[in-house]
């Protein structure tokens, strides 16, 4: 948050705050809403991971963390909500279900708090959050919420350990549900190879009135296991996963109004990609020493890599360790490299974590999330603050009704004066489809408002090695084409308004090439004001 907005921030609490005050004990509660919106302002972003159980989140919060810190799989686990966050000291917090203080742990105890064990039932069954504070670099931006799954029909397995747990599978829902309705945005998971009916009641979920707050601004999707799809010989897998992602994005309706892209990855290499060290590379080394067409067969089956024989390089244990981390696509990608005299441990990882679509991932949570956090953040607290006459203030008094829109009133002169929030309430109105332009002109309002990235090459659509001549024209006529556009009369309510907001971020950019580069050789610097 800029230290200006920040500013802003902070006098709109305390002014809420103070009259609060003046509402004596009667307005206790819409004081205390206040303070844990004021808390929450003050909270880096948090992201909720959603989607049903065995679709690969856990697998894909280790990828973007870039370590194994989360257990993965479904078997054992007790469907604990896990919410990982930056911290230079690594170290456990516990939450507990009947409010008792927060317990400290050594960050090696995180399995025996998430898995199933029978020798810590009664601490097992009162855990209601799990907070993992690791220095992971990824997390500086924002906290990742790993949370249990939106499934409502469970196998055996995880039907045994509801019962251990004396959970029901609505509580795992309600928990997963809670999570993601508190959370600042959200990132939805789907497997590939489907979807399956499970699969697609989570989709009629998404799209029901659970998540009826959800938006492309907030929300991101991810097809996950799309190292299952590679053959040998056959297209990459990200490319398999694109066509699949489309046809959902397309297939379901409503889709395209809250998410952002369904973007796939093969999380399963990106685990493992990011935490490729120097024994796994020798490991590797002496796997790759077997005949290619010979690794290749073995490869189509589980049981015949691991049970390769004694000719084969490693023993059965070792196969079957690397079958696991790495998966059939991940062991021919890496086995290649390795043929192709690729063998240092960091140029490896940087090659399969691009490999495995994770940097590209990242790269989009960061631009999409990350550059407007502080806008997102208090844009959500403004839609909660917005209901409090509706949902806190039933039963006030007129005196407390009074003070209550006065303070509404100062967060409304805070959106409606912010930059940011003109941009927010353009892309809001595109993304619900009232705004009446072309294919083109959305496609360009949304490059130029920063969702496909946030350079100025990026927001005027040109190569990223663009020179600052060639930057500054084309902004300089994209300003004058919106700008008639804006002025012409044919454009009306929001639409005219978004290219209102359009011809300000061009204007912007101007501005910020001339200060990045200084003036072009003709002295203009700048667009005309609106």
């Amino acid at each position: 948050m800029s230290d200006g907005l920040a500013d802003r921030v902070k006098a709109a609490f305390e002014s809420a705050l103070r009259l609060m005050a003046r509402g004596g004990g009667s307005a206790e509660v819409l004081r205390a809403a206040f303070e844990a919106e004021r808390g929450r302002a003050g909270k880096k972003m948090s992201v909720a991971v959603v989607g049903r159980i065995s679709t690969g989140k856990s697998t894909l919060v280790n990828a973007l963390i870039g370590e194994e810190r989360v257990a993965t799989g479904s078997q054992e686990l007790t469907f604990n909500v896990n919410r990982l966050r930056y911290s230079e000291t690594p170290r456990l917090l516990v939450r507990y279900k009947d409010g008792r203080p927060s317990v400290p742990y050594s960050p090696e105890r995180l399995e025996e708090l998430t898995a199933r064990r029978e020798d810590h039932l009664e601490e097992l069954r009162g855990i209601a959050e799990v907070v993992v504070e690791i220095p992971a670099p990824y997390l500086e931006d924002f906290e990742l919420i790993d949370t249990p799954g939106l499934d409502c029909v469970f196998g055996e397995d995880s039907l045994n350990t509801l019962e251990f747990l004396r959970l029901r599978p609505e509580d795992v829902m309600d928990a997963s549900l809670r999570h993601a309705s508190a959370a600042d945005a959200l990132i939805l998971v789907l497997p590939v190879r489907g979807p399956s009916r499970t699969d697609a009641d989570v989709v009629a979920q998404f799209l029901g009135p659970d998540f009826a707050t959800s938006t492309p601004l907030t929300t991101l999707g991810v097809l996950t296991k799309c190292e299952y799809l590679w053959e040998e010989g056959g297209p990459h897998p990200l490319v398999l996963g694109r066509r699949q992602a489309d046809r959902i994005m397309r297939d379901a309706p409503g889709m395209r109004r809250r998410l952002f892209d369904l973007t796939p990855v093969c999380g399963l290499l990106g685990q493992a990609a990011a935490t490729l060290d120097e024994e796994t590379v020798a490991t590797f080394e002496e796997l790759a020493k077997a005949p290619s067409a010979a690794l290749s067969l073995r490869l189509s089956d589980a049981k015949m890599f691991v049970n390769a024989g004694d000719g084969f390089p490693l023993d059965a244990a070792r196969r079957r360790a690397l079958w696991n981390r790495f998966g059939p696509y991940g062991i021919h990608t890496v086995c290649g490299l390795l043929r192709d005299g690729v063998r240092d441990p960091a140029k490896l990882r940087a090659i399969l974590l691009d490999d495995s679509g994770l940097t590209g991932l990242r790269g989009r949570l960061t631009d999409h999330f990350g550059h407007r956090s502080a806008l997102l953040k208090l844009d959500g607290s403004l839609e909660r603050i917005r209901r409090m006459p509706k949902d806190l203030a039933a039963g006030a008094g007129p005196r407390e009704r009074s003070l209550l829109d006065a303070a509404l009133g100062g967060f409304e002169a805070l959106a409606l004066n912010e930059p940011g929030f003109a941009e927010l309430r353009t892309l809001r109105e595109l993304y619900s489809g009232r705004l009446r332009l072309g294919v083109e002109e959305n496609e360009e309002l949304r490059r130029a408002l920063g969702e496909f990235g946030r350079s100025p090459a990026a927001r005027l659509g040109l190569p990223e090695g663009a020179g600052a001549d060639a930057l500054r024209a084309e902004a300089r006529r994209r300003h004058s084409v919106w700008l008639v556009r804006w002025q012409s009369g044919m454009l009306y309510g929001p639409s005219r308004e978004a290219a209102r907001t359009v011809v300000r971020a061009y204007e912007h950019l101007l501005h910020e090439l001339e200060e990045s580069h200084g003036p072009d050789a003709r002295g203009e610097g700048g667009g005309r004001e609106v």
